[in-house]
């Protein structure tokens, strides 16, 4: 760590009253703190987090960045904020054990909204990062094999919540849609392919909402990145480059179901 974190960290607190109601508003011990203010003792990587978000401020600046400007907002505004990270940080990762296991890359399967008879394969990463799973999805879609692709560029959280993944995600290119998917794990020992739902709102003019069974297709930790991305695009859901059984399971509007090992 750098040697400025107990001296930004006493500059952050001279906004507030006291150290105390600094404490409060950011819902830690006053003891502990006490000593990273003493520069005594130094917080665990997760302690950090909590710091810096209760501060409103980047970890780096935090502790590498000498008299660091203090961007917190009004004081009686940071337990709202506190209140809203802590609810995330109940909600992600959830199962983090469980969640590693699912690390890498994917192909994301799900039915074009707009035009019947096509699938729509995008790529998709899943990947640690500050105790926080995070996914990172670049679609490429059409409503037919001639159309011009539209470009869609997303951002999420990864969560492993009872027997579901949940991945919630925001549209970064456009800034206007949120799209949440529930997925529902393989018990293969290795792993394959996961089924759920998916659902938001269309990328075309007329926006609308919808749903669609989903697929992610497992192709590992390291992959060929433009490779991948070539083959990318919206499909007639009969091409033979959609893996059969993620076809069979399109077609068939469910939901739930694990698909079958053999791809014939």
């Amino acid at each position: 760590m750098g040697d400025f974190l107990a001296e930004n960290l006493r500059l952050l607190c001279s906004g507030y009253r006291s150290v105390s109601e600094a404490c409060r508003a950011m819902d830690f011990n006053r003891q502990q703190f006490a000593r990273y203010l003493a520069g005594t003792s130094r917080p665990s990587n997760h302690n950090l987090q909590r710091i810096a978000r209760g501060l409103g401020i980047r970890i780096d600046d935090l502790l590498n960045t000498k008299q660091v400007h203090n961007p917190n907002p009004a004081p009686h505004e940071l337990p709202f904020r506190n209140s809203v990270a802590r609810m995330i940080d109940r909600a992600f990762p959830g199962d983090l054990q469980k969640m590693r296991q699912l690390l890498g890359y994917y192909h994301m399967h799900f039915l074009v909204p707009y035009t019947a008879g096509y699938v729509t394969r995008s790529l998709t990463h899943i990947y640690e990062s500050q105790g926080k799973i995070l996914s990172r999805t670049i679609e490429r879609s059409s409503g037919s094999a001639e159309a011009v692709p539209h470009l869609s560029k997303y951002t999420g959280l990864v969560s492993y919540l009872g027997n579901c993944i949940f991945i919630m995600e925001f549209e970064t290119l456009s800034g206007d849609s949120l799209v949440e998917s529930m997925l529902f794990p393989s018990y293969r020992k290795r792993l394959d392919v996961l089924t759920g739902l998916t659902f938001g709102v269309t990328s075309q003019v007329h926006r609308e909402p919808f749903a669609s069974p989903i697929a992610l297709k497992y192709l590992g930790h390291v992959i060929n990145l433009k490779e991948q991305m070539r083959s990318c695009g919206s499909y007639p859901i009969e091409d033979r480059r959609i893996d059969p059984r993620i076809r069979r399971y399109l077609q068939s509007g469910r939901f739930t179901g694990t698909l079958s090992s053999s791809p014939a």
